[in-house]
């Protein structure tokens, strides 16, 4: 079973089960460089896109990210992940060999998509 990712309303994270691997997934969403970001950003004290500050209630992990030999763990807000995963969603036939043939075909496309209908929960 995988696990999506979710927030939690209390202080455990909760994990939603999906039907795909959502650490493949995350690959497909792109973040900031990590050279752009301000300390906060960069530990996860605050939203790697929009900078709102989270607490372990309210931050989605999105997972160990290794840039030039650095290990970071980047989190992020519910509202500003629904906003990459569907612009990861709508650019990724642009950049897919199967989607060419056909989103209806493309599996990652569809893991995009449900992953973010769990995220609109």
């Amino acid at each position: 079973m995988n696990a999506s990712l979710r927030p939690s309303s209390d202080t455990t994270p909760v994990a939603i089960a999906t039907r795909h691997d959502t650490v493949a997934l995350l690959a497909h969403i792109p973040l900031p460089p990590l050279d752009l970001l301000s300390d906060a950003r960069a530990r996860g004290a605050q939203c790697i896109w929009g900078g709102e500050p989270l607490t372990t209630a309210t931050a989605i992990d999105l997972g160990e990210r290794v840039t030039n030999d650095a290990h970071w763990f980047p989190r992020a807000c519910l509202r500003c992940t629904r906003s990459a995963v569907r612009a990861a969603r709508n650019s990724h036939p642009g950049q897919c060999e199967q989607c060419v043939d056909g989103t209806a075909l493309c599996e990652t496309r569809h893991a995009l998509h449900d992953l973010l209908l769990e995220l609109r929960r």
